[in-house]
């Protein structure tokens, strides 16, 4: 009989060799586990990450991402994570702490860092819903500015614009912090991530570049359009565009100052009223019923970024007063 080539000893050597291996492989291709609070991040996320990223969302669809409490469940999906996406959220900035506490080696990545944000109108208490300064035709007994056009004033407010990921310009910021934030996390594959980054970042140039072309060549008579909450303010700013809010201080308007913006819509010839999905329409429908105006959804937390930005982009030029 032929004698093993192998004695015992050897044999369970190997074995242990083997295992290691494959216990270092599996190791290697668990996703790196991230938490984001809003959809948008959550596309930059895997587009930079891919494969290796696996993320988890707070903020469902649908819901209000100014005020949203995070379910217990979610505190326990989040709890295994090894980063958070921060964009300075209120609800972020509420309950970090709480997530933190639950996970002491979580590392927050403030992916907004070094952005700079538009300021919130003089006055303005809203919890994000708002527009950055804004000058309009009328005013209420308190001076609060009637129908809302943005008129970007830096260093206004103290208060700032929270919907930073709405714009190219901004989201090509957000991408690198969350590149860098994945490199040094999981160093082995930071090539992978750069290679990632970079191929996004050509396709964000290419819709930045649409987008100018889109908008470029119109009158600056047609540059407004009107909208129920107004999150499109860095959108607006980077394409010479003026947003015209309805909402103001995060509450349904007056039945005086209901009047004001009704005046001033007709007097400005809006024909679309622009609404998210998260918001109620029933403020929006009054007015669009008293103008003449259609409701058209155009949402900031959708999570395919690029295609909805394109999107919104065209509705809002075809639209454009």
């Amino acid at each position: 009989m032929r004698k093993s080539l192998l004695t015992l000893p050897a044999l369970i050597t190997v074995l242990i060799a083997l295992l290691a291996i494959g216990f270092a492989q599996a190791a290697q291709a668990a996703p790196l586990q991230v938490a984001v609070g809003v959809a948008p991040v959550k596309y930059f996320a895997q587009r930079v990450g891919g494969n290796l990223v696996q993320a988890t969302v707070l903020v469902p669809a649908g819901a209000d991402a100014h005020t949203y409490e995070p379910k217990p469940s979610q505190m326990r999906a989040v709890a295994g994570a090894a980063l958070y996406l921060s964009v300075g959220l209120e609800f972020e900035e509420a309950w970090l702490g709480r997530i933190k506490a639950a996970n002491p080696k979580l590392v927050v990545v403030r992916t907004d860092q070094g952005l700079s944000r538009l300021p919130m109108p003089e006055g303005h208490n809203d919890h994000g819903h708002g527009d950055h300064v804004q000058a309009a035709k009328g005013k209420d007994k308190h001076g609060h500015k009637d129908m809302h056009d943005a008129k970007h004033e830096p260093g206004h407010d103290d208060e700032s614009d929270p919907h930073v990921w709405v714009a190219p310009s901004q989201a090509r910021h957000i991408a690198a912090s969350i590149a860098a934030a994945f490199s040094k996390a999981d160093a082995a594959h930071a090539s992978v991530y750069a290679a990632n980054l970079a191929a996004f970042l050509r396709e964000v140039d290419a819709l930045d570049a649409q987008l100018r072309a889109t908008f470029s060549a119109l009158p600056t008579s047609q540059r407004g359009f009107l909208v129920f909450h107004p999150a499109w303010g860095y959108l607006a700013k980077d394409y010479g565009l003026t947003q015209h809010a309805i909402e103001f201080e995060g509450k349904e308007p007056s039945p005086k100052r209901l009047g004001a913006i009704i005046t001033e819509a007709k007097a400005k010839g809006f024909k679309v009223i622009f609404i998210q999905p998260q918001a109620s329409r029933r403020t929006a429908e009054t007015i669009a019923k008293a103008i003449g105006a259609r409701l058209v959804v155009a949402d900031p937390l959708a999570e395919d970024w690029l295609a909805n930005l394109r999107g919104v982009a065209e509705s809002f030029r075809n639209a454009l007063k």
